[in-house]
């Protein structure tokens, strides 16, 4: 995949050649529902075929995913018809806001931020504080924690203080997982990580 090309990305579900989608909902999000603060809204940037943001939706979120793969949103809106799902570009904050009907109260990443090139990682920051209200949170999957840095990607190896700069001041890490296999298909670790917003921010 190239660094700036999104149809990649649908190419890649076309051809079935995903090899980070899980099938499931990551497990953090059951088992760790309560950290993520009282169900409100939810956005889920990158999402592909959905299975993090319906879990989500079934933990009571109005969960609104943005994504570039017509195919893994007609995916979607075959297996969880209670999301909202927009195909674009999860990067354009205005196309979020109209999304999501303004500013929402979590932030879920999982597999977004790490597909990314580095050099971008300031723009999910940019995203967060244009699409997180005051006091809510961004709360992501951080992975491949253990992947060497000097291997190219994606999956770029992301460890937690990636996103605490890309995040900036604003935000402040309130909560953070050891590292942890969550799938043998994968060869490395994920930990949980959840930022919290100011509330004067």
């Amino acid at each position: 995949m190239t660094d700036d090309d999104p149809t990649d990305w649908e190419r890649a579900y076309v051809r079935g050649t995903t090899g980070w989608d899980l099938g499931a909902p990551l497990a953090y999000i059951e088992e760790d529902a309560a950290l993520l603060g009282e169900p409100g809204t939810a956005f889920a940037p990158g999402a592909g075929r959905g299975h993090d943001a319906a879990g989500l939706a079934a933990a009571g979120w109005r969960t609104t995913v943005v994504d570039v793969s017509p195919t893994a949103a007609a995916h979607a809106a075959e297996h969880y018809p209670d999301l909202t799902y927009v195909i674009g570009d999860a990067l354009d904050i205005d196309l979020v806001l109209a999304a999501t009907g303004g500013p929402v109260d979590l932030m879920w990443d999982h597999t977004f931020f790490c597909a990314l090139p580095p050099a971008w990682r300031d723009r999910v920051g940019a995203l967060a504080r244009g699409v997180v209200r005051p006091g809510g949170r961004v709360a992501s999957g951080v992975f491949p924690v253990d992947r060497p840095s000097e291997e190219a990607g994606p999956p770029w190896t992301y460890v937690p203080e990636d996103m605490t700069r890309a995040l900036g001041p604003g935000f402040n890490l309130v909560h953070l997982t050891e590292p942890r296999r969550l799938s043998p298909r994968l060869p490395w670790s994920h930990r949980l990580g959840i930022w919290q917003r100011s509330r004067r921010s």
